[in-house]
C-alpha cells in the first residue's frame, strides 16, 4: 500500500486489496485487526479474498471484506470461512455484535478450490484436494467483485 500511494495516478482513498488462495490469507491478514494491520501506516479501503484459508481468523476486519469460495472447496475450507463471516473463530470465540467492518461471504454450490483457473477445465488433485475450473462461479465471482468494489471504493472513473 505504501508503494502504491506514492504514485500520482493512485487515489489513496480508493485502494483495495484482492488475493487468491495463499494470497487471500495475506489479504485477510492485512485487514484483520491485529499486529499486521496496525503496523501499516496506510490503510486499504476494502478487501476481497478468493478461496482463502480462513482458519485462525476471528473476522474483526478494519474494512469491508468479501470472501468468495466454493461449497466443495475442501482445501481452503468453506466451513472455517462460514464461521469467520458469522463472527466466530475456530475455537468458538465470537466477536461482539457490530465489532469490525462487515464481512460478506459468497459461496458457489458446485465449485472447488481454484474455480477461476481457466486452464483447469479437467479437475486435478493437488495435495489430496480437488482443484477445478468452474465457469459459472468465475463469472458470478467476477460480477460480485465488481459490485463490491463499486460499492466500497467507488466505480472506475471514465478516462
Amino acid at each position: 500500500m505504501n508503494f502504491l500511494i506514492q504514485k500520482r495516478f493512485i487515489d489513496p482513498k480508493r485502494v483495495a486489496i484482492v488475493g487468491f488462495a495463499a494470497g487471500a490469507w495475506q489479504t485477510l491478514s492485512a485487514v484483520e485487526r491485529g499486529a499486521i494491520e496496525q503496523a501499516s501506516g496506510s490503510k486499504f479501503r476494502a478487501a476481497a479474498a478468493f478461496y482463502p484459508p480462513c482458519l485462525g481468523f476471528k473476522g474483526i476486519m478494519t474494512v469491508p471484506t468479501l470472501i468468495l469460495i466454493g461449497e466443495r472447496d475442501d482445501f481452503a475450507g468453506v466451513d472455517a470461512c462460514r464461521k469467520m463471516a458469522a463472527g466466530e473463530d475456530d475455537i468458538g470465540i465470537s466477536r461482539q455484535k457490530g465489532e469490525g467492518a462487515p464481512v460478506r461471504l459468497i459461496t458457489y454450490p458446485e465449485a472447488y478450490f481454484g474455480f477461476d483457473l481457466s486452464t483447469l477445465t479437467t479437475a486435478i488433485w493437488y495435495r489430496g484436494h480437488r482443484v477445478e475450473f468452474n465457469k459459472s462461479a468465475t463469472d458470478q465471482s467476477s460480477e460480485a467483485l465488481r459490485e463490491f468494489l463499486n460499492s466500497t471504493v467507488g466505480p472506475v472513473a471514465n478516462q
